[in-house]
């Protein structure tokens, strides 16, 4: 059954016989639709080319372009298209002719309703035949290249993990691969945000099967064999087989790869692309080294740009870099600022960290990154107060270091994450602190009546008396004892101001016994007696 209706041109150069066999047709029926009735074959071809009708429906003898010219000219450019022609009896040798040139059928003039309908029926139901098999083939061609790459994507990812280690022998026998003896390479091609804040991981997943598909096409004609897989980050790894004679050869097609993807991007404005070229493998058990170093040669992108190649056979460090001694020189200043949780001086050491690779060339610029994922370690290592964010934002950090592809980006990434985090952890710990002695103010507000001392605040709030005290002077700005009074006067006022008791039954109130001692205080604290305090103010 066929999922849409078919188009029928009906062409006759009498158009009062073409409209006649135009409403003999059954056209819901059997599922066709019409596209257009015409008297003339020219007219007729200009329609089939631009409206691509399944059927055609034509006479033998027309003006301009006869019967048979128009179904040899269509059959040159769509063989699809079926024809039924239609012809008087003395045009029959004509029809049976039109039967050379690939016609399905003739029917005489005039034309019979049933036997019209039943060639057309028969047509659909070949269209229906053809168009099965077709979808089966393709689902068969498809099933079989989906378990391909599969079973390659699955198998690469192994070896880039170490988790298999195959020989060419284990390659033909247990996946039915045709890898051959040769030359071997490996490449990485690495997509990066041009802003990773703004990352969309439906468009990620969007072009990343469309450059497989861009690779796969490219190479697959023209290596012995080749593995295709996607990894994090918009990592997208290859290993080619290929003849080591023809070097040459793929090194033209890896730039045409890189032209290819590029002019794909043209469109997004939202990646960069950089291709990394491991060097050349003679026996396929080294493949992981050169898939290793395809992967550092992208690296490198964050000195030498992206948007290129980059073999790793051309990088020349003038010595393998010794990280550890290197992070040595700046460990101290940098634990120091975590622990005195200051964002200036944690930025400064990050920028004195990279400082020496912002002017020198001769450097594998891998180690940028290395250092990055140290300091983040670091970090999250030795902060003191961390949140329920922090795991998450390790993960998040690693990520975003693998879209820096230039040294400003990777240092400003670190310096705005990491320092923004230790502010985060300031303000976490300002809280903490400030915690205990909103508990005390508050004990106080509802407790001033009755005798309190410094010392039975700090074990209610679970504080050494001294750290307390301290503590107490840095938030509030004021010694605990001169925020007592300072409260139990403020409620004097308050209850001098808003009540008849006497000043003795006021002090009492606030806490004071001896009502001497209370008018003392108040004295000295508000700078008059309580009496004309009431007199002023009452």
């Amino acid at each position: 059954m066929l999922d849409r209706k078919l188009r029928v041109l009906i062409v006759d150069d009498e158009f009062h016989i073409a409209m006649l066999i135009k409403k003999l047709i059954k056209w819901d029926d059997i599922g066709l639709e019409c596209v257009n009735v015409v008297d003339n074959g020219e007219r007729a071809y200009r329609i089939i080319t631009e409206e691509n009708p399944d059927i055609v429906i034509t006479d033998i003898r027309m003006p301009k372009i006869n019967g048979l010219d128009l179904i040899s000219m269509t059959k040159k450019e769509n063989e699809s298209v079926k024809f039924i022609v239609v012809s008087g009896y003395k045009e029959f040798e004509y029809a049976h002719k039109a039967l050379q040139y690939g016609v399905n059928d003739y029917l005489l003039k005039p034309v019979n309703e049933e036997e019209l309908n039943k060639v057309l029926q028969n047509i659909c139901a070949a269209f229906a035949d053809e168009g099965l098999k077709q979808r089966e083939g393709e689902k068969f061609k498809k099933t079989i290249s989906v378990s391909e790459q599969i079973i390659k994507n699955n198998l690469l990812n192994n070896i880039i993990e170490m988790n298999e280690h195959p020989t060419l022998a284990d390659l033909e026998e247990k996946y039915n691969l045709s890898f051959h003896e040769g030359a071997y390479r490996g490449i990485d091609i690495k997509l990066d945000y041009w802003d990773y804040e703004k990352s969309d991981k439906k468009q990620d997943t969007i072009t990343m099967d469309k450059v497989v598909m861009i690779l796969d096409s490219m190479v697959k004609n023209n290596v012995y064999e080749y593995m295709i897989c996607k990894k994090t980050n918009l990592n997208i790894y290859c290993i080619l087989n290929y003849n080591a004679l023809q070097w040459k050869e793929i090194k033209t097609i890896i730039n045409n790869i890189l032209s290819e993807i590029q002019e794909y991007l043209i469109g997004f404005e939202q990646y960069k692309i950089t291709i990394g070229i491991g060097p050349e493998a003679l026996e396929f058990e080294k493949i992981k080294h050169s898939i290793s170093a395809s992967h550092i040669a992208v690296l490198n992108r964050i000195k030498l740009g992206t948007g290129r190649l980059i073999y790793f056979d051309s990088l020349q460090p003038e010595s393998k870099f010794d990280l550890g001694k290197h992070l040595s020189v700046h460990k101290e200043s940098y634990l120091m600022s975590i622990e005195s949780l200051s964002r200036e001086s944690l930025e400064q050491t990050i920028q004195q960290m990279y400082q020496k690779f912002q002017n020198e060339e001769n450097h594998d610029f891998a180690v940028c990154y290395d250092i990055a994922y140290e300091l983040i370690d670091l970090f999250f290592g030795h902060i003191t107060v961390q949140n329920s964010e922090g795991k998450q934002l390790i993960q998040v950090m690693q990520n975003a270091c693998q879209h820096c592809y230039t040294l400003e980006l990777l240092t400003g990434m670190l310096k705005n994450y990491l320092g923004s985090y230790l502010e985060t952890c300031l303000k976490q710990l300002e809280i903490e602190t400030a915690k205990p002695i909103r508990q005390a103010k508050q004990y106080i507000n509802e407790h001033y009546r009755d005798k309190i001392i410094l010392e039975d605040i700090a074990t209610i709030v679970d504080l050494n008396p001294v750290y307390f005290s301290v503590l107490f002077k840095k938030e509030t700005g004021m010694n605990f004892s001169v925020y007592l009074v300072h409260i139990r006067m403020e409620i004097a006022k308050e209850l001098i101001r808003g009540s008849n008791k006497t000043i003795a039954a006021i002090a009492d109130d606030v806490g004071y016994k001896d009502s001497r001692h209370f008018s003392q205080t108040f004295t000295k604290t508000v700078g008059i007696k309580p009496a004309l305090y009431r007199k002023l103010y009452s």
